[in-house]
C-alpha cells in the first residue's frame, strides 16, 4: 500500500514538473539606475554580439589631448595624455526614468552616468588604434572611467588614458626636421559597411601642449585620404587626427652651431702668426680641429638615427673640413720650411706671409659661400615641407 502512494506520488511531481517546463519562460529585462533616476534596460532578446540594427553604425571618436609629455627620437613615438571618448547609438536599449517612461523632454539633461557594470550586457564597438605601442588607463582607487546615455540612446564611453603610439619619423634634416604624426581609430573587424567612424572633435594645440618639448604642434584633422585604409581586401574607415611636429633650432644653434662655427673663424687666427713659431700656431689648429672632432662625436651618440647624415652633421664635418685645410696650409708653408734648409736656399722675402694673407681672404670667402647655399638649403627644405603640409590641409 504505501509503496503504490510513493510511486502516485512520483508520477503526479513528474506531471506537474513536465507542465512547468513546458510553460514560456519570462526572462525581465537587465536595468541599471543612475543617481539622477535615469537607467538603462537591456531587453531579454538583447545580442550583444551583434551589431546595433542601424547600418552601417557610426561611431564617433574624441581624443581630448590635455597634454603632449613626450616625442622620443629613440623609438620613434608620441605620448598622450588624454581622455579617450568612445560614442555611439544603439537603438536596441531602453532608456527610462524613474517613472518608467521614455525619456524626451526638453528639460532632461543631455548625459547621464550609469554604473559601470552595464558595460558587460552591452555592444561595444571593437576600437583599434592603429600604430598603438601601449595605452594604460589612469589608476587612483579604481580606474578612471566613465559611462553615460542620453535621451535618444546615445551611448558614451570615456576613459582617462597615457596614450603611446608609432610615428614613423625621418632625420636626414635633422635639427631642421618636421615630422606628420598621424592618429588614427578604427575598427579592427567591421569594414566600412558596418561601422563607419567620424571625430567628436578635433584637439586644440592650445590645450593640448602644456610640456616644454624639443617641437612646436600643429594639429590638423585627417584628409580624405587618411580617412579610410584598406586590408584584407576589405576598407575600414578611421577617425583621428595629424600632428604636425617642426623641432626647434634655437638649442641647437646655441649648442652646436654657434661654437663650431666660431671654432672655425678662430683657425683663422692662425694664418696670422709667424711660420717660425710652430709650436703655438700648431697648438691652436690641432686644439680645434680635436674640439671640433668631439662636438662631432657628441653629435652622433645625441642625434636619432637617420638613413645618412643629419643636417647637423654635414655642418660640423664641413667645419673640420675648414680647420683641417688650415693644418694642411700650415703643413704645406713647414714643408717648404724645411726644404729651404735642406737644400740651402734662400726664400723671397715675406713670401710666407704672401701665402698666410692669400688663405686669409681665400678661408672667410669660402666659409661665406658655404653658410649661404647651407642655411638657403636649410630654410627652403624646411618651409617646402611645412607648405606642403598647409596647401594639404587647405584642399
Amino acid at each position: 500500500m504505501i509503496l503504490q502512494l510513493n510511486t502516485e506520488t512520483n508520477l503526479h511531481c513528474t506531471i506537474i514538473l513536465t507542465l512547468f517546463l513546458s510553460l514560456p519562460r519570462i526572462t525581465l529585462p537587465y536595468c541599471t539606475r543612475s543617481s539622477h533616476s535615469k537607467s538603462i534596460c537591456v531587453p531579454a532578446d538583447y545580442v550583444k554580439f551583434e551589431l546595433p540594427p542601424d547600418s552601417p553604425t557610426t561611431v564617433s571618436i574624441g581624443i581630448d589631448i590635455k597634454d603632449i609629455p613626450k616625442v622620443s627620437d629613440k623609438d620613434f613615438s608620441v605620448t598622450l595624455n588624454a581622455y579617450f571618448i568612445v560614442k555611439w547609438r544603439d537603438t536596441r536599449v531602453i532608456v527610462t526614468d524613474n517613472f518608467n517612461q521614455s525619456l524626451h523632454q526638453d528639460n532632461s539633461q543631455p548625459l547621464t552616468a550609469l554604473n559601470l557594470a552595464i558595460l558587460k550586457d552591452l555592444w561595444m564597438p571593437d576600437v583599434e588604434i592603429r600604430n598603438l605601442q601601449s595605452f594604460q588607463t589612469h589608476t587612483i582607487l579604481s580606474k578612471l572611467e566613465g559611462f553615460w546615455v542620453d535621451d535618444e540612446q546615445n551611448l558614451m564611453h570615456a576613459l582617462a588614458s597615457r596614450i603611446t603610439f608609432i610615428c614613423p619619423m625621418r632625420f636626414n634634416s635633422f635639427p631642421m626636421d618636421v615630422q606628420v604624426c598621424t592618429f588614427q581609430v578604427g575598427s579592427f573587424n567591421y569594414a566600412m559597411d558596418k561601422l563607419i567612424f567620424t571625430d567628436e572633435f578635433i584637439p586644440t594645440k592650445e590645450d593640448a601642449v602644456r610640456s616644454i618639448l624639443d617641437y612646436e604642434i600643429e594639429i590638423f584633422p585627417l584628409t580624405a585620404e587618411e580617412r579610410q585604409y584598406s586590408a584584407l581586401n576589405m576598407n575600414y574607415s578611421v577617425a583621428g587626427f595629424k600632428l604636425v611636429l617642426a623641432r626647434k633650432m634655437s638649442f641647437y644653434v646655441v649648442t652646436y652651431y654657434l661654437p663650431s662655427g666660431l671654432f672655425v673663424v678662430v683657425s683663422w687666427i692662425s694664418f696670422l702668426v709667424n711660420p717660425e713659431v710652430i709650436p703655438g700656431r700648431m697648438t691652436l689648429l690641432i686644439t680645434i680641429f680635436l674640439v671640433l672632432i668631439n662636438i662631432f662625436n657628441t653629435i652622433q651618440t645625441n642625434s636619432p638615427q637617420a638613413e645618412g647624415l643629419t643636417a647637423m652633421e654635414a655642418w660640423v664635418i664641413a667645419c673640420i673640413v675648414f680647420v683641417f685645410a688650415a693644418l694642411m696650409e700650415y703643413t704645406g708653408i713647414l714643408l717648404k720650411m724645411k726644404l729651404r734648409k735642406l737644400y740651402s736656399c734662400r726664400r723671397k722675402k715675406d713670401n710666407y706671409a704672401v701665402t698666410d694673407l692669400a688663405f686669409l681672404v681665400v678661408f672667410p670667402f669660402l666659409f661665406l659661400i658655404f653658410n649661404l647655399l647651407y642655411w638657403t638649403a636649410v630654410y627652403y627644405t624646411r618651409t617646402k615641407e611645412q607648405n606642403a603640409l598647409f596647401l594639404e590641409q587647405s584642399q
